[in-house]
């Protein structure tokens, strides 16, 4: 933590000395950096000042790995045309990201971390159109923790069920109701979803979870963004929106699901089935066909990459890669408005999928199937944020979804939410290595 603190106590000495940074811009930035390989999860525990932002991409091996950690907010865009149009104009990154319905969130943070490798880049922002002392003062409060690094805890906290959304049987019920709209053929698919509350005798530390699931859940991008201290929402999810490099668009369809067990054998049949199988092939076809015929209007040269397996610690999808080179002229306000939600989330056709998912489920997905993740003018990388869970206090929301096309079994597909809900629940009853299990 030295190197934490003289980066501090060399940061605070500029911050006092500026009397005001104008310099006909109306935002100002200092960025320093250092040889550091810093624990985030753990510097965020520690952290006090709102919104808190955590991202760590997937491939924490691939030299272009990220992970960011953000405090505070400057700038906020709900509209992703706006948000869009500010990183053409500015060198700045922004963070959020799309519910599930489109509701936007971005903003340029407080303060921005981000490391690669043993590199740690932060960044401190301001607005010069605001009152300086007022400005200075939020800067420096922002740095009061910059050295602080908390403990993680492998959490234990023993959950009692509060209500769900949709019990077995209705949840079936939707599963019936969904396969009598595609048997007339006005849906292909639709994701249906269901949320599932606990409680737990003391408040659950976000933070200590996401740092459990990450240990457990490899190959999955991690994320966590709370408002206020009050609520966060966080999650592990196996599957990308987009990457973006320049105008090189990076995206895939994971859709078609199978158990994972600790048995070897049995995740090897279960592969095999899956690959063979009509079905989830089906299935999966269906999210490619529909993320390049929404690519096709601002792309080129889109590419499809064969079938393969993305193997988790609970359930093994099918995924097929897809590359494109994007249109002179297009970003990532385009990108966002042409693939989420995708036909993995969501359904075919997209705007009729949604309309039967407005009508059937009985909860406000908010933030679940949504997207989370970092733009500006050279690259882009978002989620899609599956795999997750809404926590406030001690009541932690689960969510877990399938797609339904035909030939679905509604036992089946409740079976298999199931097991996906289970991945963030059973890190909260037990501790150490058998979590992970």
């Amino acid at each position: 933590m030295d190197n934490l603190r003289s980066l501090k106590a060399r940061l605070n000495t500029k911050i006092n000395a500026m009397l005001c940074s104008k310099n006909g811009s109306e935002l100002g930035c200092l960025q320093e950096s250092i040889a550091f390989s810093a624990d985030l999860l753990g510097w965020l525990k520690m952290q006090s000042c709102y919104p808190q932002f955590y991202w760590r991409s997937r491939n924490p091996a691939q030299s272009d790995s990220e992970v960011i950690a953000a405090l505070g907010e400057v700038r906020r865009f709900e509209d992703v045309r706006q948000a869009n149009l500010f990183i053409q104009a500015q060198p700045f990154t922004l963070i959020g990201g799309l519910t599930f319905d489109g509701k936007g969130y971005f903003c340029l943070p407080r303060l921005l971390l981000q490391q690669h490798d043993n590199h740690l880049r932060l960044s401190l922002f301001w607005d010069n159109l605001q009152d300086w002392e007022r400005e200075r003062q939020a800067l420096l409060q922002v740095l009061q923790g910059l050295e602080s690094c908390a403990a993680l805890s492998a959490p234990e906290y023993p959950i009692r069920p509060l209500a769900a959304k949709a019990e077995a049987q209705q949840w079936c019920s939707w599963v019936e109701k969904a396969l009598q709209y595609i048997e007339r053929g006005e849906l292909n698919k639709v994701v249906l979803a269901n949320q599932t509350a606990f409680v737990s005798s003391r408040p659950i530390n976000p933070i200590d979870l996401l740092a459990e699931s990450e240990k457990c859940n490899n190959g999955c991008y991690h994320f966590l963004f709370a408002r206020s201290a009050h609520q966060a929402f966080l999650g592990s999810t196996p599957e990308r929106l987009y990457l973006r490099r320049e105008s090189h668009l990076y995206t895939e369809a994971l859709a078609g699901t199978a158990a994972m067990s600790e048995d070897k054998e049995f995740n090897r049949q279960q592969g095999e089935w899956l690959l063979q199988d009509s079905k989830n092939d089906y299935e999966n076809r269906l999210v490619v066909q529909d993320i390049c015929d929404n690519l096709r209007p601002i792309s080129r040269q889109i590419e499809v990459g064969e079938v393969s397996l993305k193997q988790l610690r609970r359930v093994q999808h099918l995924r097929r890669k897809i590359s494109a080179e994007l249109n002179p002229g297009y970003a990532d306000e385009a990108c966002l408005q042409a693939i989420h939600p995708t036909a993995a989330i969501a359904g075919l056709p997209r705007r009729k999928a949604l309309d039967f998912l407005a009508a059937t489920e009985t909860f406000e997905r908010g933030w679940y199937a949504g997207t989370l993740g970092f733009m500006n003018k050279s690259g882009a990388e978002f989620c899609v944020t599956i795999r997750s869970a809404l926590i406030e206090g001690n009541k932690i929301a689960v969510f877990a979804g399938a797609g339904i096309v035909s030939g679905s079994e509604p036992e089946q597909e409740w079976r298999e939410i199931e097991r996906k809900a289970s991945g963030l629940l059973s890190l909260l009853q037990k501790r150490g290595e058998q979590s992970c299990q």
